[in-house]
């Protein structure tokens, strides 16, 4: 490590005037900025005494370490002063952690360019294999005999740095919060603010004037029902425009989804999240929420299912079946069929035996057509004592007429042939056991409008009650 550069100009090089030619030992400089040292060889010993490490090495050529303190040797968890001089290459450079080298070497030269002292911290590497912070306090002297000097007091800071890294991991963890604060009101379009009751400090994140039209006041944050005591805010609105700036166009993810818990049950919620990109379009970070939207889709199914059903059956009602099959045929690409189902003679069950026996009758067909219908179809009351079905992926052939001759026969069959009232869940005993009729229409090569399918389908049905009622008839489109 050569210094001899740095001090080739005569106002930079350091002063040797007034020096005691009788010891290497730096006696007096007379430059402004060099230090003074008295007698160092002597108290050496006394030296030892001081926390921390002391040590001197050569400022030009080698930077071999000429002087070093117990306390520097402890410093490295070194037995003795050969184990230490062995551990590090009984030079300065040798001390440092390989890592930080570079870097340190570099900042003294830079310093010393400037003035007789330097000031740095970096890492040693111990005997034991532990790496440990220190600070380094440097000041360079010439002696007596013109020769230049590196003065150095060591000491190890490890737990100062720690708390520091710890201080600032709490800063940079509340840096983040704050911006995932507002990231988060960038994504809702809301207004969010956070006030510190102590101080009255209101931070206001989100367009507040966008959303209201004008500045924020007190008013807008202290209700009656949540604060009691008397204050005055000083509101500070934080512009949300360069972190806007920052979300990269079309990143913006917004859709509602769902999970299941443990108990394989669905879980609603809603999904949000924006990707930052830095000034060269590279994404920096991938933030976003998981909106508990629950309830609210509960309700939502809830108020969708009344609205979509039929209140007697439970079944669709005619709108929600419509739509769902002019769907079908719009997107559905294998066969399909539609069953128009009538209840024969209904007019007499109600007449005969009541309404509320014929709106048993009606809960137990639609029960009845549930049955034996597969989950995938569509089965609705179309009103009054009519229903449709619509099954996609049903052809024409054997299963369709097992099908059609099961729904046929209807609920109230055994009924027919043995005189034995059935009984529905809820602990009804039929008295009248009505027949069935049904037009069915297969299509082969959807689409087709639902108009012109159910115009057949009714068209069929109307042959079942012309031969005799009881029975089914199937057309075949395709």
């Amino acid at each position: 490590m050569a210094w001899h550069h740095i001090f080739g100009r005569g106002e930079d090089k350091v002063s040797q005037e007034n020096a005691d030619p009788a010891t290497d030992s730096p006696n007096k400089v007379s430059s402004s900025d060099a230090s003074t040292v008295t007698d160092v060889e002597s108290h050496w010993g006394f030296l030892d005494r001081f926390p921390g490490g002391l040590f001197r090495y050569p400022a030009q050529g080698e930077d071999t370490l000429d002087r070093v303190s117990g306390g520097l040797i402890r410093m490295f968890h070194c037995e003795n002063e050969e184990q230490f001089r062995e551990l590090t290459g009984n030079t300065f450079s040798g001390m440092i952690f390989e890592e930080d080298r570079e870097e340190a070497l570099a900042s003294i030269e830079s310093q010393i360019l400037s003035s007789n002292d330097d000031h740095l911290r970096y890492r040693i590497r111990c005997a034991d294999g532990e790496v440990r912070w220190v600070e380094d306090w440097g000041q360079l002297v010439e002696d007596s005999n013109g020769k230049l000097w590196f003065y150095v007091t060591l000491m190890d800071i490890s737990g100062q740095v720690h708390d520091e890294k710890k201080l600032y991991e709490a800063n940079e963890s509340l840096r983040l919060a704050n911006e995932r604060l507002e990231i988060i009101t960038a994504l809702s379009n809301d207004v969010l603010f956070d006030i510190q009751c102590g101080t009255g400090e209101a931070n206001v994140y989100g367009d507040f004037v966008g959303r209201f039209g004008r500045e924020p006041v007190q008013e807008d944050f202290v209700v009656r029902r949540r604060c009691h005591n008397p204050c005055t805010l000083n509101i500070i609105s934080h512009d949300l425009s360069p972190l806007l700036s920052q979300i990269g166009e079309n990143s913006l993810v917004d859709f509602e989804t769902s999970t299941t818990n443990e108990d394989g049950e669905t879980i609603w919620y809603r999904y949000q999240s924006v990707v930052l990109y830095d000034e060269e379009g590279k994404p920096m970070r991938h933030v976003g929420r998981l909106l508990d939207t629950n309830e609210a889709a509960q309700r939502e199914s809830q108020f969708r299912q009344k609205a979509e059903r039929d209140a007697l059956t439970g079944l669709y009602n005619r709108s929600a079946a419509i739509d769902r099959i002019e769907t079908a045929l719009r997107t559905e690409t294998r066969p399909c069929t539609l069953i128009a189902v009538d209840v024969d003679d209904f007019k007499g069950v109600n007449d005969t035996y009541g309404h509320l026996e014929g709106d048993a009758v009606l809960k137990e067909l639609a029960r009845f057509m549930k049955q034996v219908m597969r989950k995938e179809d569509i089965v609705a009351r179309f009103g009054g004592d009519e229903f449709i079905i619509f099954a996609p992926g049903l052809a024409s052939g054997p299963a369709t007429d097992r099908v059609l001759s099961h729904l046929a026969r209807g609920p109230f069959a055994a009924q027919r042939s043995t005189d034995i009232a059935p009984e529905s869940p809820d602990g009804h005993k039929f008295r009248a056991s009505p027949t069935l009729s049904i037009g069915a229409v297969c299509l082969a090569a959807p689409p087709m409008p639902f108009e012109d399918l159910y115009a057949v389908a009714d068209s069929t049905l109307y042959q079942a009650k012309e031969k005799g009622k009881a029975q089914y008839f199937l057309t075949t489109i395709g």
